[in-house]
């Protein structure tokens, strides 16, 4: 039982911890691009 909860806790870390990544990477992607123009 304990493992599943670990597994289940670890799954949402890592999936908050990569969707953060991914906003950081696009809005760092958006300000070059408008320095572009």
């Amino acid at each position: 039982m304990s493992k599943l909860l670990f597994f289940l806790l670890g799954l949402m870390i890592g999936g908050l911890v990569g969707v953060t990544l991914m906003c950081m990477l696009q809005i760092n992607r958006i300000n070059e691009y408008e320095k572009e123009l």
